[in-house]
């Protein structure tokens, strides 16, 4: 289809039902939102990665402050552990503390999403900031944050770069959620090991020894960073890869998902399968689900 289409091909989609009794699952929510179920003993854990339900429009971001659709995130929220974020930019970070607060769930992120949980109205007993190489636990999983990048897709800069260094006044510009510390998050504790980046880009010095059965992997932006696919690949030597922040956020959830013009979901799917080691690949549709043991 080519780098600027924003079709999807209906055969690159992996579907199936909401699983009811899985040791360890997963739910992409658009952008690079997740769920992540833990099932071992029968007993489920709910951690969300980066969750991104508002899709606010495009107008929305550009001339109006943003707060949480509650009306959305009740529709497809029904149950929260823990919360995780890898970056504090809008699309990923706004989300969180709703999410947070509805379901008395436990928030992690950098010192940027903690300000932002603040301001906000996040309970502090909640908020748990993330040392990168310190290994949380929550429930039966794990969390241990890496420190990655983010992408400079933007005429070689990473967008709303800095810190959130005091509480946020909500509503706000999408400009003011700043990308703070960017985070690689990894989960343990249930049959294979999840390895999230929330962004195209990664440092393999901060992740040697790490290995990722699962990695969720964004694609916008993966062509600001030299050979990224691979890199990814030989740095967590994942058996699958779920690629995500690959659809127009700023479209409703409902409507069929149209690819971000220069994201080429198509050819990200060719790199990996180029890979010498050429791990699964399974491309997710908005809201679909994923068994993986």
């Amino acid at each position: 289809m080519g780098r600027w289409s924003a079709a999807i091909d209906p055969a690159w989609l992996h579907h199936e039902e909401r699983p009811t009794a899985a040791r360890l699952a997963l739910q992409w929510l658009g952008t690079a939102g997740f769920r992540v179920v833990f099932g071992e003993g029968g007993a489920e854990h709910h951690v969300w990665l980066d969750p991104h339900l508002s899709r606010h429009s495009l107008a929305e971001v550009a001339l109006t402050r943003l707060r949480p659709n509650l009306q959305r995130i009740a529709a497809d929220v029904d149950r929260a552990d823990a919360v995780a974020v890898g970056h504090a930019h809008f699309d990923h970070a706004i989300d969180a503390p709703e999410i947070a607060r509805r379901f008395d769930a436990r928030l992690y992120g950098s010192a940027s999403m903690m300000e932002i949980a603040r301001g906000y109205g996040t309970p502090e007993a909640l908020l748990r900031p993330l040392v990168p190489g310190v290994t949380v636990h929550d429930g039966p999983c794990s969390l241990t944050a890496y420190r990655s990048q983010h992408s400079r897709f933007a005429f070689g800069r990473v967008p709303a770069p800095g810190d959130v260094k005091a509480p946020l006044r909500w509503p706000a510009h999408a400009k003011n959620f700043r990308v703070g510390e960017v985070l690689a998050l990894h989960l343990a504790g249930g049959p294979l090991t999840v390895a999230h980046l929330g962004s195209a880009d990664l440092i393999e010095a901060e992740l040697e020894g790490v290995q990722a059965d699962v990695v969720l992997a964004c694609t916008v932006g993966r062509q600001a960073t030299p050979n990224f696919t691979h890199r990814m690949i030989d740095a967590l030597q994942p058996q699958l890869i779920v690629p995500c922040h690959w659809d127009r956020f700023w479209r409703p959830i409902d409507a069929p998902p149209l690819q971000i013009p220069t994201t080429d979901l198509e050819g990200f799917l060719a790199e990996v399968r180029r890979h010498p080691r050429a791990p699964d690949i399974k491309v997710l549709p908005l809201r679909g689900w994923l068994t993986l043991a």
